[in-house]
């Protein structure tokens, strides 16, 4: 935290000369030597890493969430969350630094300047990106400096309880701002344009209707286990209601223009990396999906391939391009790996899907793609879940549909086809079937490369058959084939349960004190997870030990202790009204 009162006091300095993005990202070099700036050279990188930031959570989580792994097998090494899980090893994670520094820092330094020029049009936007950035950072890390980041060199870290006190706070405050003329229409205001805001062009109305957007990812937190109760959930629905019914609502997207480096989409084939050491460019292209995605989720199994081909799930061929193994019985299928348990030497990652999809379908992998800071079906996804607890499971099944037709249709698909049809008919046949894992399995494909992905899995603390936690009586992430179905063969009964990676890191996750009973015999518990990420090693244990230590993050010597990862966030408490656990999980 040390260097909070460096950065606070510079800018990135940038000189705009176009749209492009390579044009934006001109830094400051002496970070100790205070640069002047201007607002409108002070809004684009900071629009370019809220973009950023998102990719950041994302590049982590669709690993940490097992929809894809690596084709290599260790238990450490630079990127941990396709390893072994071991991150205490590692120096820094590229959130903590996007957060703090590249956004938070920035936005504090604008706002200052838009304050003082009467510009509070950047200061609404400013504050909407900085109240995702932080809604995203005590998601992943806990408790976080907030009320004294950037006033003292080894500031004060809120609990996360503080930190989403302020976010309920905030988000209804803005809401409010956004409709006052004086803050969005103020005749003094500097202008916005496309220079300086590539997502809505300083469109101050579809600014607010994103606002009310993310407000509804955060009241979503709440389900199923901080309160579900129906009050909640009928504010929920309203809230979304409220943005889907609003007409200047439209998707947040940064768009990637192509070319070279940060003008790529980061999940594009050219894989940009920005700024260089504190970032993690994409693997797609040494990565794997995994047995869970692949088989559970996709439905790609091969035994039924004469009946749809590579996969059930139509978006499947969107989303990757299946790939051929040249041999005698040698077939074009989508493989899929364990997690973390590697290749066979007798395969080559050339067969296995290809993640950048190279038929153009998939929107996010494209070096021309984007990146959506929420979508559409997100927002119809929180909708059907807060109807599903509300006790409306015909409302909660339509809007999880309509989600899944959104979703399909952002990836191409053939909505008239024999495959689509076939899909509804075993995926979500009816009312009267559905329960909340067809909804969150569903929603788990369409948030494949967003950042909720893995905090979805981590509000329904993995649920699973193999970890025993049940939802409504149902474990979430166990997928089947509906037998029965009018077009899948009766006899088969094929089931898929999440369960934790191989190759874990023995020192720490194959611990005694990660079993229920420390005298089991498993080579793995099911119930020892990771929760939330440890705090920056390369600053916090530094500058900020003895708070590290006070929170529980760090023993009495200072050194990170790897039971914090552990620990449940505060919308994961155990609540029996809606869960159940065989195995007496430690919700620490």
């Amino acid at each position: 935290m040390k260097k909070y009162i460096y950065i606070t006091l510079t800018l990135v300095t940038l000189a705009v000369l176009s749209t492009s993005c390579r044009d934006w990202m001109d830094i400051n070099t002496n970070p100790n030597q205070p640069v002047t700036t201007t607002l409108d050279q002070a809004l684009p990188p900071i629009i370019f890493y809220a973009s950023q930031i998102n990719y950041d959570h994302a590049e982590y989580g669709v690993y940490m969430s097992q929809a894809l792994t690596t084709s290599s097998k260790s238990q450490t090494g630079s990127y941990p969350y396709s390893q072994g899980w071991e991150f205490l090893g590692i120096n820094r994670h590229p959130m903590w630094r996007r957060h703090f520094y590249d956004l938070g820092a920035n936005i504090r330094k604008m706002i200052e300047i838009a304050e003082e020029q009467n510009s509070l049009n950047y200061e609404l936007i400013g504050r909407t990106i900085r109240l995702q950035s932080t809604m995203m950072t005590t998601d992943l890390f806990g408790d976080i400096p907030r009320s004294e980041a950037y006033t003292k060199n080894s500031p004060k870290y809120d609990s996360q309880e503080e930190v989403y006190e302020w976010l309920f706070e905030e988000a209804d405050e803005l809401v409010k701002l956004y409709a006052d003329p004086e803050w969005t229409d103020n005749p003094d205001a500097k202008p916005i344009t496309e220079k300086q805001d590539r997502i809505y062009k300083g469109d101050m109305k579809k600014w607010a209707a994103y606002t009310k957007a993310l407000r509804c990812r955060l009241w979503l937190r709440k389900l199923p286990n901080w309160d579900n109760s129906p009050a909640t959930c009928q504010t929920i629905i309203q809230m979304v209601d409220d943005v889907l019914n609003d007409p200047d609502w439209e998707e947040p997207r940064y768009n990637y223009p192509g070319g070279v480096t940060e003008s790529n989409c980061p999940w594009g084939s050219t894989a940009p990396k920005i700024n260089s050491w504190e970032s993690r460019d994409n693997r797609l292209a040494s990565s794997i999906p995994t047995a869970f995605f692949a088989k559970a989720m996709l439905g790609a199994y091969p035994t039924m391939s004469n009946i749809y081909g590579v996969a059930l799930d139509p978006r499947a061929e969107k989303m990757m391009t299946p790939r051929y193994i040249g041999t005698n019985t040698g077939t074009t299928a989508i493989r899929y790996l364990e997690s973390n348990i590697g290749m066979d030497n007798s395969m080559k990652v050339t067969y296995y899907p290809d993640l950048f999809a190279g038929s153009g379908h998939n929107p996010y992998t494209q070096n021309t793609g984007y990146i959506a800071l929420i979508t559409q079906e997100e927002l119809l996804f929180i909708k059907a879940e807060a109807q599903y607890w509300a006790g409306d499971k015909i409302g909660a099944y339509a809007t999880t549909r309509m989600a899944v037709e959104h979703n399909m249709m952002r990836y191409e698909v053939n909505m008239s086809s024999t495959l689509t049809k076939l899909f509804f008919d075993v995926k979500l046949p009816g009312e009267t079937e559905f329960t909340i894992a067809d909804l969150m399995q569903q929603k788990y494909v369409a948030m494949y490369l967003q950042e909720e992905q893995w905090t979805d899995m981590r509000r329904y603390n993995y649920s699973s058959k193999t970890n025993g936690i049940y939802y409504d009586g149902v474990p979430v992430y166990t997928a089947k084939v509906r037998v029965g179905s009018k077009f899948v063969p009766t006899a088969y009964t094929g089931e898929y349960s999440l369960r934790r990676p191989f190759n874990l890191y023995a020192p720490y996750w194959d611990q005694p004190d990660c079993y229920e009973d420390p005298s089991s015999k498993s080579v793995y518990s099911p119930n020892a997870w990771v929760n939330r990420l440890n705090p920056d090693t390369e600053t916090e244990t530094k500058y900020n030990s003895k708070e590290l230590i006070r929170i529980g993050a760090c023993n009495a010597s200072g050194q990170v202790d790897y039971h914090w990862m552990q620990k449940h966030l505060i919308w994961a408490k155990f609540n029996p009204s809606v869960c159940t656990c065989s195995n007496s999980i430690e919700w620490m």
